[in-house]
């Protein structure tokens, strides 16, 4: 791979997301023989150990499922998996994802015992991609109006954990712009959009690989959709470049997308034949 791909780090995690939620979900119902996700994977720098490591932990967390037949071993989505990636793609694929329309806040409130670690770190994640904040401990902001059920829904069997949400619009006089900089670091927030315009606002390698690409920027892009809470445009400053990644972004994929879904499907159909 040249420099546009392999100075690009994501997490094997990120990248089968990102591989699930584009070529994989409501296309292949079937499982998928390991070796696909180890050649998809494999292309983008990832070793064999490390893609056979994250199969197994994402199936002990219930997002894949895992099928043997004679020697090979095959992971397909599961149904919160699918909901999981449905969520996700819906706001993948929003037109103009960096836009807020809405002049009001969400406030959420919850408490938990420390003994439930992993839930909390699933509720910190959920609350960060559904834009939030943290104002101080225990009490988080988002822009807009936000759905709250799916957040809620993390600790749903969790005893001792209690949230609290609601809607507002802040007071006259209030310094709007003081406490989204102490929620936000606009700054880094700021730097993850020129970052992910400086390795995708550019000609695309020729003779590259269109699927390692497309997975790489599909997990950039999930990255920067995650680090991006929304803000309004007037708390941001006119230079913003939320609306020139999203038509980056748009550009670059129409340019993939295509030629990484029939390079997939060769490589599935591959796979399937060495059975």
């Amino acid at each position: 791979m040249t420099d546009q791909a392999t100075e690009l780090r994501f997490k094997p995690q990120e990248l089968l997301l990102a591989l699930g939620g584009a070529l994989i979900l409501d296309t292949y119902e079937d499982p998928l023989p390991t070796r696909v996700f180890l050649d998809v994977l494999g292309s983008v720098g990832v070793s064999a150990d490390a893609t056979r490591s994250v199969l197994t932990r994402l199936t002990e967390r219930g997002l894949l499922t895992r099928h043997q037949d004679g020697r090979v071993a095959s992971y397909g989505l599961t149904e919160t998996s699918r909901r999981v990636l449905r969520e996700g793609r819906r706001r993948v694929r929003t037109p103009d994802p960096f836009h807020q329309a809405s002049s009001d806040w969400t406030l959420l409130s919850f408490s938990l015992p420390e003994s439930q670690r992993d839930v909390r770190s699933r509720l910190r994640s959920r609350l960060t991609w559904a834009g939030f904040g943290c104002l101080r401990d225990g009490l988080w902001i988002a822009p807009g109006r936000v759905d709250l059920d799916s957040i809620i829904a993390v600790g749903a069997d969790v005893g001792g954990l209690s949230i609290d949400g609601f809607v507002a619009a802040p007071a006259a006089g209030t310094d709007v712009a003081r406490f989204v900089r102490r929620a936000w670091d606009l700054d880094a927030l700021r730097w993850e959009h020129e970052e992910f315009l400086r390795r995708w606002d550019r000609p695309l390698p020729r003779g590259e690989d269109p699927l390692a690409l497309f997975t790489l920027l599909g997990a950039h892009w999930i990255r920067l959709l995650r680090s991006d809470p929304v803000l309004p445009e007037r708390h941001l400053g006119e230079d913003w470049p939320g609306r020139r990644s999203a038509a980056v972004y748009g550009t670059v994929v129409t340019a993939l997308e295509a030629r990484a879904q029939a390079a997939f499907a060769d490589l599935v159909r591959d796979a399937r034949a060495r059975r």
